[in-house]
């Protein structure tokens, strides 16, 4: 593992309207964070689906600027997973190290975005990122994020789900090239790839990890699901880690969102997450 790198911190998908994302989400069962809107430059706003130590982002383009001009492009194609953000405790210590390692990442940059809190006051969120080269990971964009303010983005009322929801279990892939993408993945981060049967591998990152899939085993894995739009070679599916499956069940049943329950997990298919596979798993 990377010195300055210490897992995932959290991973975002890119919706075409937020508010109606939202409304999606809290049907299956998540606790969504009010508005965020980051700056002018950025021209993007989001809500956050927070776990017990990292979390999941919906991002929405709120203004056409040149710095979302990639975004809005994806965005023009599919809804669904675009990227991961890496922890680190020092951005400016994960570009150099990862400079030093023959990638270059970007200059470090300082951001904040207001955040409502649930006593109706007002704080702020602050990161501090540097972000991989595009392309350089198949199928999804990688940045490393540092909070400088954990306190006002892990909230405990945001923490709180119907679905009973405490954190990522792992992220999914389809890759054409399991094996090939899963290695690149892993050389960056300096760790190992797992072999778990034909087309299927896992990448460990520290925390969560990341399983490529052939596209024949995502969905012989999935067969339940309608997968039209999803990423051909690229991120689709969250495993979340619920502490009960029958809970969770049982909140998308009071909303009457369709799922498929197989031997081990809850499956929504990506029509109904906005272009997400989320698996509800039980830690």
């Amino acid at each position: 593992m990377r010195r300055h790198i210490t897992g995932i911190d959290h991973c975002f998908a890119l919706v075409r309207d937020l508010d109606s994302a939202k409304a999606v989400y809290e049907r299956l069962g998540f606790t969504l964070s009010p508005r965020g809107v980051h700056s002018a430059h950025k021209g993007t706003a989001n809500h956050t689906i927070m776990f017990e130590r990292d979390y999941f982002e919906l991002l929405g383009v709120v203004t056409a600027t040149p710095g979302n001009a990639h975004q809005r492009q994806i965005l023009a194609a599919r809804e669904g997973l675009a990227a991961v953000a890496l922890r680190t405790g020092d951005a400016d210590g994960a570009a150099a190290e990862m400079r030093a390692a023959g990638v270059a990442l970007s200059d470090p940059v300082g951001f904040a975005r207001p955040v409502d809190l649930p006593d109706g006051g007002r704080a702020e969120a602050a990161f501090r990122t540097t972000q991989f080269p595009e392309g350089i990971v198949p199928g999804f964009h990688v940045f490393c994020c540092q909070h400088l303010t954990p306190q006002n983005t892990w909230i405990p009322d945001l923490m709180r789900h119907a679905n009973t929801a405490i954190g990522l279990a792992s992220l999914v892939t389809v890759s054409q090239d399991p094996a090939g993408d899963a290695a690149t993945t892993a050389r960056l981060l300096a760790t190992e790839v797992i072999t778990e049967g034909p087309g299927a591998v896992r990448v460990e990152t520290g925390t969560v990890p990341i399983r490529f899939l052939a596209p024949g085993r995502f969905e012989a894995q999935y067969a339940e699901g309608n997968f039209a739009g999803l990423h051909p070679n690229g991120l689709v599916a969250l495993v979340v880690a619920v502490r009960s499956r029958d809970a969770a069940e049982a909140a998308l049943t009071r909303q009457g969102v369709p799922f498929t329950r197989t031997t081990v997990a809850v499956i929504v298919a990506p029509r109904d997450a906005c272009g997400v596979s989320i698996v509800f798993r039980e830690a």
